[in-house]
């Protein structure tokens, strides 16, 4: 039977901080599917490994996907990571998990961090429950909607945006009155996370470009 590992990356910017049961595992794999070849490659010396590379990300189509699919049915045993964290927790690619499974491989997990609970833990705001919303979308009228229900959420919620993007967002949640959490650079030497008003942050971190995480304190009851 074909087995596929679904290996937890660290969030830090150094890979050693990978656990050595990760590496061994990765070691082993005669397959090795990552999100972006640079990352990949890296994650391929690491762990001395001569396995074949291929790649799956938010650009990927299905039939890409099938191809891969197929590599993975022949290889014995695969592994599949994204280039920080845990697949398929916004990363991609969930639907190449439901393939593999559909297809009757054996799906094995190598849990490690999410920078969704890290982001949690460092902020001081209350999760007891929590939404994940993920990524807001492009689109102004969408993206205006989508920060409408944070303010009116009574939960917690815990949203991600790409890097670049950071004084955008934040332009885009000045009118929500509350007090939230920015972490950037998680697992990272330059880590650091702010808490204040959207528009006190704003004038502090306007023009960053870095990975980031936000987290929005529900409406007390």
């Amino acid at each position: 039977m074909a087995v596929l590992y679904v290996a937890g990356i660290s969030i830090s910017d150094n890979l050693k901080d990978i656990p050595e049961k990760t590496i061994k595992t990765i070691n082993q794999c005669s397959l090795i599917i990552g999100e972006e070849r640079k990352i990949t490659s890296k994650m391929q010396n690491l762990c001395k490994s001569n396995a074949e590379i291929e790649l799956l990300n938010e650009h990927s189509l299905d039939e890409e996907r099938k191809k891969i699919l197929e590599k993975v049915e022949k290889a014995g045993i695969s592994v599949f990571f994204s280039d920080a964290g845990t697949p398929c927790i916004s990363d991609p690619d969930y639907k190449f998990i439901a393939m593999c499974r559909d297809k009757g491989i054996k799906i094995v997990s190598i849990p490690g961090p999410s920078s969704i609970t890290t982001a949690i833990s460092v902020s001081g705001i209350n999760a007891k429950t929590f939404y994940f919303a993920g990524f807001p979308p492009r689109k102004t009228s969408e993206r205006r909607k989508f920060f409408e229900r944070i303010e009116k959420s009574r939960e917690t919620v815990v949203f991600m945006e790409r890097p670049y993007a950071l004084s955008v967002t934040l332009n885009d949640m000045l009118f929500i009155k509350r007090k939230i959490s920015i972490s950037i650079n998680l697992g990272s030497h330059d880590e650091a996370t702010y808490y204040d008003y959207p528009n006190i942050l704003l004038e502090k971190l306007d023009g960053i470009k870095a990975p980031f995480i936000v987290v929005v304190g529900g409406i007390s009851k």
